[in-house]
């Protein structure tokens, strides 16, 4: 069991992954988007791996989602409201090829023009940033080549240079 507000993070931060999700599969299928299930991300995908726990990552979301499909929020709907988090039931579905999103690289190249190319090509697509970057910024520096560091905990505690949240680029 988990505090409500860090739930409410958790399932935010998986809302704006989902989103992505859902226009990649539409953009990729050419159909009209449909909902994908957020609490699927945060009761399952969190625990793919060790890294960045609290909040859950969008890397996190990127590997489940890749490796075992996504359910649809009807089929695996939100049933949280009192911020407990429920135990993973992705075993009571199986696995769904139906919402596989094709994998696109993960690394962004470094010019503005780049970014924008891709995401023209691609739609959505999220970034990691270093949030003292962003607020001491004028030209927005998402990030630099020794960013790579993904602090594992509140971004007061971490280093000036590592990475502490991550935004969706949606145009």
């Amino acid at each position: 069991e988990i505090s409500y507000s860090l739930y409410r993070s958790k399932y935010f931060l998986m809302t704006f992954f989902s989103g992505l999700l859902e226009s990649r599969y539409a953009a990729q299928h050419k159909t009209n988007a449909e909902e994908l299930s957020k609490s699927e991300l945060v009761e399952c995908a969190t625990k793919e791996t060790n890294s960045c726990k609290v909040g859950g990552t969008f890397d996190d979301a990127y590997t489940y989602t890749v490796k075992d499909g996504l359910l649809s929020e009807q089929e695996y709907p939100y049933k949280n409201s009192n911020g407990t988090s429920e135990p993973c039931k992705r075993s009571e579905f199986g696995y769904n090829q139906t919402r596989i999103v094709k994998p696109v690289s993960k690394l962004l190249p470094g010019t503005a023009n780049e970014t924008k190319s891709l995401l023209y090509k691609y739609g959505p697509i999220y970034v990691y940033v270093n949030s003292n970057l962003l607020q001491n910024s004028t030209n927005f520096d998402i990030i630099r080549k020794d960013d790579v560091e993904c602090c594992p905990g509140l971004s007061f505690v971490c280093p000036q240079n590592w990475i502490d949240h991550a935004v969706l680029l949606v145009g």
